[in-house]
């Protein structure tokens, strides 16, 4: 397994994840092309569909029932498991070819990545949804999802770097251990991981918000009281054209998030 002894920047560590993205592709091209087409689907399914489209748009406070909220938490768990999935063989091989120089993946290591990837995002989901129960003032449902996205990040962050060690085969003796590794080796270094994962999505980020505006259409316009719902907006060639590259962009976010935890994890590896 390669290790990096000399120190490096947050700006080193982006560059050298996006070189090694480039160099990646050249190696496995058909499992890019394959996971980002399929992550364009899904986006452009989302967008088209207008059942599932629903089914994934935060119920009002007033709507809420035990079936809005089972079909609301359904959907956000087919989506979640659908990207886990979708991402896994991927950033496996990611991090197996920058750490190891061999690209891939076991099925042990990637059902483990997997489902670690898809519980700690189940976790996330299950207080998202707890948020929603909170109260009818939809400012208190907001402030409550905000604090809960942003410790979510700050834990995402804290313990990310166990997913190169699963990919490589690390081997843990139980749950607890491997979370531990996690934090140890995260330990003094959270701005670090921060900025780096940060400067590496910048381009990404700004990308997905203008495609993700696109692909959602106008913003409906307000009622008047009493007036019957707005029709839903029509699906155009240019709202489907950048969901699909919605989903394209956020598949290579994904992996290139996973590139660049396994060069912060060669960085500052403290394995037990």
């Amino acid at each position: 397994m390669i290790g990096i002894e000399e120190k490096l920047t947050a700006r080193d560590i982006a560059l050298r994840s996006w070189r090694s993205l480039g160099a990646a592709f050249r190696v496995m091209p058909l499992l890019f092309i394959v996971t980002l087409s399929l992550g364009a689907a899904w986006c452009v399914a989302v967008v088209a569909i207008a059942a599932l489209k629903a089914a994934m748009t935060v119920p009002k406070f007033e709507d809420f029932s035990a079936q809005t909220l089972a079909v609301y938490s359904g959907a956000h768990v087919l989506d979640l498991l659908f990207w886990a999935a979708l991402a896994t063989p991927l950033a496996v091989a990611v991090h197996r070819f920058i750490l190891l120089r061999q690209p891939r993946p076991r099925l042990l290591e990637v059902r483990h990545f997997f489902l670690w990837l898809a519980g700690l995002g189940l976790a996330f989901l299950a207080a998202r949804a707890f948020c929603l129960l909170l109260s009818a003032v939809s400012f208190v449902r907001g402030l409550t999802e905000f604090t809960v996205t942003i410790g979510a990040v700050i834990v995402a962050l804290q313990i990310g770097l166990i997913f190169p060690a699963i990919a490589t085969g690390v081997p843990a003796a139980s749950m607890e251990q491997r979370i531990d590794s996690g934090f140890r080796m995260s330990e003094g270094r959270f701005l670090l991981l921060l900025r780096t994962i940060a400067l590496t999505l910048i381009p990404l980020i700004i990308l997905m918000v203008v495609l993700s505006r696109i692909s959602g259409g106008p913003p409906p316009a307000k009622l008047a009281a009493g007036a019957p719902p707005a029709l839903p907006l029509p699906i155009t060639p240019v709202r489907l054209v950048a969901a699909g590259a919605l989903g394209a962009v956020q598949a290579a976010a994904l992996v290139l998030v996973a590139a660049t935890l396994s060069f912060l994890y060669a960085h500052q590896r403290k394995d037990t």
